[in-house]
This record gives structure tokens, sequence and C-alpha cells, in this order.
């Protein structure tokens, strides 16, 4: 539950210092634009807001898709996860790399629920992104497999690491430790001067514990 309102209080924030104050800066440009006789002045105005609106555009759809990635849905957990991995070495010239097994969707029986689905997209998400951002790597691998009745998920990188102890800002270690242990999944974590390893491991059914039970 906090783990869920700590990640409503960000999408609060974001929508109010980003997308809100952003649109108010439009709205100004485009009024101002408006007033003034000078077509040049005009011209470059409605190019600005052009390029602000893609920007914004981008924001939201970035948002949205954190709420329930559409790619879960449109292509599948598998695919979904190619698509984040290229998407990511694209972005950030990283090397990245997916291994899965099996490589096509589950049958129907032994499909991922919708939760479930949702866990492991975003740990391979946030841990890309982390591993972009903070740790600088050549190349990151991501390993998706299933068997006897467990989900495996590990992200490699060969960047700077860290000290997994040290108290850290922001909310991604937390949160994805608290999403895994929602869905009654153990997270791992090691790091060292030759890269990090995020790995999970959850069921791939059953009901999903209740805080408290067991």
């Amino acid at each position: 539950m906090q783990a869920a309102e700590n990640e409503r209080r960000r999408w609060a924030h974001e929508l109010h210092d980003e997308t809100l104050q952003a649109l108010a800066g439009l709205r100004v440009l485009l009024s101002s634009a408006q007033r003034s006789t000078d077509e040049q002045l005009f011209r470059r105005a409605t190019s600005e807001a052009l390029d602000q609106l893609d920007t914004e555009i981008e924001s939201l759809r970035v948002l949205i898709s954190e709420l329930r990635p559409a790619a879960l849905d449109e292509l599948g957990l598998r695919a979904a996860i190619v698509a984040l991995a290229e998407r990511t070495s694209v972005r950030h010239g990283i090397d990245v790399t997916t291994t899965i097994d099996p490589p096509q969707e589950p049958s129907r029986s032994s499909a991922l629920d919708p939760e479930r689905e949702t866990v492991v997209y975003r740990i391979v998400q946030e841990a890309l992104t982390n591993a972009a951002r903070h740790a600088e790597p050549e190349s990151v691998a991501v390993r998706l497999s299933q068997r006897n009745g467990e989900v495996h998920v590990s992200i490699t990188d060969d960047g700077e690491g860290f000290d997994p102890s040290a108290p850290t800002q922001g909310f991604g270690l937390v949160g994805m430790r608290e999403r895994v242990s929602l869905v009654g999944g153990r997270f791992e974590l090691a790091s060292s001067p030759a890269g990090t390893i995020v790995a999970i491991s959850l069921p791939a059914s059953g009901d999903v514990p209740t805080p408290g039970s067991g």
C-alpha cells in the first residue's frame, strides 16, 4: 500500500510540476504571439509551441504506460520486454540483449495473470532505467525464464556498481522490492565495481498474498 501511495504521489507531482507547468507556459507563449503583429515572431512561437506539444505528448504517454503498459496487452510479456530492451538500447546507446525461455508466450493455462505480468515488466523497466542513468554500462543482459511453476528474471549490467547497503534517494529499489513482495516473490540485488545484478523469482500462478497473511 505504501509503494502504491508513493507512486501515486510521484504521478501527481509529475502532472503538476511538469505537464501542468509546461502547458501553462505554452498558453502564455501562444497568447503573447497572438497579440503580436510581427508575423515572423508568430511563426517562431508556433514552431516552438509544436515542439513543446510533442515533448508533453511523449511525457504523457510514458506516464500512462506506467499505469498499465499497453505493450503487455498488445504484444504479450515476452515481446514487450524485447521491445523495451530495444528502446533502451537505441535511446541510451547501450548493448541490451534478451534471453527468453521459452521464447513464445505460454499456454493460457500457464500464462501469468495481469498483475504478475506488470510486476515483471516494471522490474525490467526500472532496472534498465537505473543502469542507463547511473551505471554507465556498455552492455546489459536481460534473462526471463519460466519453469517449475516459477518465473525467473535477471538484469545484469557491466557498469559502475554501488553499495546496496548505503541509503539511496528516490523510490526505485524500494518500489522494486515492494512490487515483488506483494505477489509473493523474492528479490535479490548484488553489486560490485564489475556491475550489478537484479534478480527476481515469483510464482507463476496462485493467489496474490495479502498483507499479514501466512
